[in-house]
């Protein structure tokens, strides 16, 4: 597969030298996008976006490099349009959480959203917001502009936040992001819920607005009930 992908690569260039064209493969046109929208991003995160071997995805981004469309940042840990350009850690955590759901999403259905949320990504024509917040910052949720069909993963420093939090009233999800001392983190799951307990899950929800609040959400730690067809707890 990796081979017939070069040779195809191969052919595209080969005929677009020939008239005298620089022409971008499908694949070199998503990173562009990408990293128009997010700033640098770490390779091993382009790498789960492209959903290439790593060898492939190398040389996706070499060329890019070559064309002067993309450039090492910090040392070559990140990639942007530019040299210049200065990975942002809050978007960051937000992809590795999209991440989780790549497989499920258009490559072209992602993309930022209005603060306080960083990414939005469409599945199923339903929307939903990545919301990365920081110690602290409980009251930003008080910006976001809940719709009927939108719904939102809370990304947290730590679980135990989300007991202080009051939410939109559209099913949440949350999520913690873990590096642990790795490159690629855990990410982990969980249901209002699971968090709350499902007598005060309830009670919080009738206090903070009644049945407009949305279904229940099951304590699924993998997020399988929030997103239909997302990966189970062993895939994640």
């Amino acid at each position: 597969m990796i081979c017939a992908f070069f040779a195809e690569y191969a052919f595209v260039r080969k005929y677009a030298q020939k008239r005298g064209e620089t022409m971008l493969l499908k694949e070199e046109q998503y990173l562009i996008k990408w990293l128009s929208q997010y700033g640098a991003l770490p390779k091993a995160q382009i790498t789960k976006m492209l959903q290439k071997p790593p060898q492939t995805a190398e040389r996706i981004i070499k060329n890019l490099k070559k064309q002067m469309r993309a450039a090492d940042v910090s040392g070559g840990y990140y990639v942007g349009l530019d040299s210049l350009c200065r990975p942002d850690q809050r978007t960051i955590l937000a992809v590795w959480v999209l991440l989780k759901f790549i497989d499920y999403v258009d490559p072209m259905a992602h993309y930022p959203a209005v603060y306080p949320s960083q990414i939005f990504f469409l599945k199923e024509n339903v929307g939903y917001e990545i919301v990365v917040l920081y110690e602290g910052e409980q009251s930003l949720l008080r910006l976001l502009q809940p719709q009927d069909d939108l719904k939102y993963i809370i990304v947290l420093p730590r679980i135990s936040m989300a007991e202080k939090l009051k939410l939109p009233q559209v099913p949440c999800l949350f999520a913690t992001v873990d590096f642990q001392g790795n490159e690629e983190p855990e990410v982990t799951f969980y249901s209002e819920e699971a968090v709350y307990g499902t007598e005060q899950f309830l009670s919080k929800r009738v206090r903070q607005g009644g049945k407009e609040g949305g279904e229940a959400v099951g304590p699924d730690p993998s997020g399988e009930g929030f997103l239909s067809g997302a990966p189970d707890a062993d895939s994640i």
